[in-house]
């Protein structure tokens, strides 16, 4: 008997010491029963954005966006965080990355590109204005462009916050899609409105507006038809449609000279990790947030649709130059539409 339990207490350490192995290096805690889902749903959300590097460049936007979205995640990851929380220490605090943007790795996340199916595109109505040395260009587009956007859940200050029960957890939402029309392909694109440094370059202003076009199409179709091919020949000159979703323009810049002010820059790592960890949490502490453990424990046993409201909001100010931002919309996601990897 005593052998028997001493070859068990071997095996119990031998166990958790893969799990503790496995969680220093910031890997999932797949179990041999584990399986990777994923699950369809949809982001329809308004993203309002502006940027002001104070030297004379400024950006203001504003997106309507429904994206087809696909959440990735690991049923036997869900149950054990919550049998077992502090396992996970490490693992689901996602920091941002200042070099990089947002870090990879947490119990779920929504890679870019949608169901990666060819009749889901994201839909996309834009209207920006950007100012180089003061000269402002504006845009006005909408259409359908391939799946772009990519979404982050972490629990920021995770190690602290288990403690006090999982039922008061709460995922930061990160939503994060930029295009490129030359890159990512575009189709039904209607160029409503160009102005200035287009001009110079022959699009024209103002070149149509959707009430005008529908008249246009009663009175004349064939005049219409024309227009709507000129438009498309534009393409080269004039944009054609693109999406910028992302928040921390300057966080890089300003984390180098929150560093340097508190005298930091030299600090050893532990010391230097812990205050960029927490200025870190403070400067996207409005980002939108959600119930997590609703959120776990219906992933795990999917019935019916979820939806999830997505607001929140940023802002910085600083030398570099000074962000806000702010979503509104909904997540959805469908329990019958659930797929198991391969």
């Amino acid at each position: 008997m005593k052998l028997f339990f001493s070859g068990l207490l071997v095996f119990i350490f031998s166990v958790r010491t893969q799990f503790t192995e496995a969680q220093s290096n910031y890997e999932p805690l797949h179990g041999v029963t584990g399986y990777d889902y994923s699950i369809k749903g949809e982001l329809e959300f308004t993203f309002t954005s502006s940027t002001n590097d104070k030297n004379g460049n400024k950006h203001e936007g504003t997106y309507h966006i429904k994206s087809p979205v696909l959440l990735s995640f690991n049923v036997n990851d869900l149950k054990f965080f919550k049998a077992d929380p502090k396992e996970f220490i490490g693992y689901v605090e996602n920091q941002y990355d200042a070099y990089s943007g947002y870090s990879a790795g947490g119990l779920i996340d929504i890679p870019q590109g949608g169901y990666r199916e060819e009749e889901n595109w994201m839909w996309v109505d834009e209207h920006l204005k950007w100012w180089e040395n003061g000269e402002l260009t504006e845009v006005k587009a909408h259409g359908e462009i391939y799946p772009v956007l990519a979404g982050y859940f972490s629990i920021p200050d995770y190690p602290a916050k288990y403690k006090t029960g999982l039922d008061q957890l709460q995922f930061r939402i990160a939503i994060d899609g930029s295009s490129d029309p030359d890159f990512h392909p575009t189709r039904n694109v209607v160029v409503e409105h160009v102005s200035n440094k287009f001009n110079q370059n022959g699009a024209g202003s103002n070149l149509i507006d959707a009430e005008a076009m529908k008249e246009l199409e009663r009175a004349d179709p064939a005049a219409a038809a024309e227009i709507k091919k000129a438009v498309g020949l534009l393409q080269n000159s004039a944009p054609d449609l693109s999406v910028n979703i992302n928040c921390g323009s300057f966080y890089g810049q300003d984390l180098v000279n929150a560093l340097m002010s508190n005298n930091l820059v030299e600090a050893d790592k532990a010391k230097k990790g812990a205050f960029e960890c927490r200025f870190e949490q403070e400067y996207f502490k409005d980002l939108p947030r959600i119930d997590a453990m609703k959120l776990i424990n219906y992933l795990i046993k999917p019935v019916g649709n979820y939806e999830i409201p997505i607001v929140g909001s940023f802002f910085s100010d600083s030398e570099y130059g000074l962000e806000r931002a702010s979503y509104n919309g909904t997540l959805r996601f469908y329990g019958n539409r659930v797929q198991k990897s391969e």
